[in-house]
């Protein structure tokens, strides 16, 4: 599969080609760099403007990639001339693809442009591309796939946005990428106030059947009461089984209350725990994997951790697990001796201070 990142450029200080990010659009692209972290990328290609360039530098950088620029990718010029109702005519263009106004450029002219682009890098090598562009150009090329990208749609792009495009087979599909700022993202105690939040995550797990990660998220939450009882006993201590270790369990939730992943922290390490269990287990819902979302729940795991008094914490993945070994990895983990469990599989262990 091929893949294809497509932003709109962070926030700017106006609309000619030479106009720089504003303070707030220069943290967005350190942002953008850290969404992007735990994402392989093989190429970068930018619009020329330098808002669009900028953006996508603290990556580049961050990766050693050099920013190809391509005039292809500049904005769609609507007119030459000042235009009181360029609103309205603008979105004219999206109902009659071949209007044009003076000095201007149609719809389906400026579409023709970035498909140029979206198929060179279809029939190039790379397979994960970023190609980072302006609004009007970038709703024109999603209204090529999807005709009910309009107007509206236009109006509800975000500075900076982000979008992937998936090649498979001949077949072009895509998808908006929400992108979370950090501050946005907490760590929350279970609660039955997000009970209904809650069993949509438990449901979407269940609905992949893949394995629940951490353990945690398998207990039954059809008496919801009951379960977060049963978390809190753990934090606690109480009512351990034989041979368990008190836990506490946490919530990654954004600003819209949405539960996007789930961390089980213990407090202290039995052998087994040693082995192949460490301090932190946790796990990010199936929908919302490859955001970048990973990294930033292990980063407030250790905080969380270093609160509960662990300032080394162990954390595990098995060695075939390559999207929690970067994680591990960016969060400063330090490697320890494999254990290989009876089967053969491989437990990769690693330590990180929390303070």
């Amino acid at each position: 599969m091929k893949k294809i990142y497509l932003i709109r450029h962070c926030e700017a200080e106006g609309q000619p080609a030479e106009a720089s990010l504003t303070d707030n659009g220069i943290k967005q692209s350190a942002h953008l760099s850290e969404f992007f972290r735990d994402i392989p990328i093989d190429r970068i290609i930018s619009s020329p403007y330098n808002r669009a360039v900028q953006t996508v530098e603290p990556l580049a950088q961050r990766i050693n990639l050099e920013i190809e620029k391509n005039d292809l990718l500049t904005e769609r010029i609507l007119s030459s001339q000042n235009l009181s109702d360029w609103l309205e005519k603008l979105r004219a263009t999206f109902d009659d693809l071949d209007l044009k106004f003076e000095g201007g450029e149609s719809s389906s002219e400026a579409t023709e442009r970035i498909i140029a682009v979206i198929e060179e890098v279809q029939n190039s090598e790379e397979l994960n591309t970023i190609i980072v562009t302006h609004g009007n150009l970038l709703s024109l090329l999603l209204n090529h796939y999807n005709h009910h990208f309009g107007f509206e749609e236009w109006k509800g792009l975000r500075n900076p946005d982000v979008f992937l495009l998936k090649i498979e087979n001949g077949t072009i599909t895509y998808e908006r990428l929400l992108m979370e700022s950090s501050h946005q993202l907490s760590l929350v105690k279970p609660t039955v106030e997000l009970m209904d939040e809650y069993l949509s995550f438990y449901k979407e797990w269940i609905d992949s059947n893949e394995d629940m990660i951490p353990w945690v998220i398998k207990k039954d939450p059809s008496d919801f009461e009951a379960m977060v009882q049963f978390l809190r006993d753990n934090e606690e201590g109480s009512n351990l089984p034989a041979g368990w270790v008190p836990d506490s369990t946490f919530w990654l939730i954004n600003q819209d209350k949405r539960i996007l992943g789930v961390v089980n922290i213990r407090h202290q390490l039995t052998q087994d725990l040693s082995n192949r269990g460490g301090h932190i287990g946790y796990g990010i819902r199936p929908s919302e994997r490859r955001k970048g979302f990973a990294t930033r729940l292990l980063s407030l795991s250790l905080e969380k951790a270093d609160e509960l008094g662990i300032k080394k914490a162990l954390v595990v993945c098995d060695e075939d697990n390559t999207g929690s070994y970067k994680t591990i990895i960016n969060n400063g983990g330090i490697p320890d001796s494999d254990f290989i469990e009876e089967d053969g599989n491989i437990i990769k262990r690693f330590w990180i201070e929390t303070c």
